[in-house]
């Protein structure tokens, strides 16, 4: 888990030395209904900075709905070199469905 500050920069920097991103890997960001996914592109829009943090352009944040302060999962996958991240409505409906799922299978004995 990261959160989003008031400039757009989310840092984790165990997830990007994961990765083994550094400073300035250029990255290309795809944005899918619920989540961003970021992968090494030699002509990304978007860089890892000096100190281990990405900066998501105000388009990109609108588009997901991120504000200020909000709290985003980030799963690394390193045999693929993607980061996603999961804004608070993602987590949101996929925890709403999960409790839904178990309700349904609560039954009285």
């Amino acid at each position: 888990m990261s959160v989003l500050d008031r400039g757009g920069r989310i840092a984790d920097r165990a997830a990007f030395a994961a990765l083994g991103w550094t400073p300035d890997t250029r990255l290309r960001v795809h944005i899918a209904r619920t989540h961003l996914t970021l992968r090494p592109a030699l002509d990304g829009p978007v860089a890892v900075k000096n100190h281990r943090f990405i900066w998501l352009p105000a388009a990109t944040r609108h588009r997901l709905d991120l504000r200020p302060g909000d709290r985003v999962l980030l799963a690394a996958e390193p045999q693929r070199q993607t980061l996603v991240i999961y804004p608070p409505a993602a987590l949101d409906a996929l925890l709403t469905h999960r409790r839904s799922a178990s309700k349904a299978g609560d039954r009285d004995e």
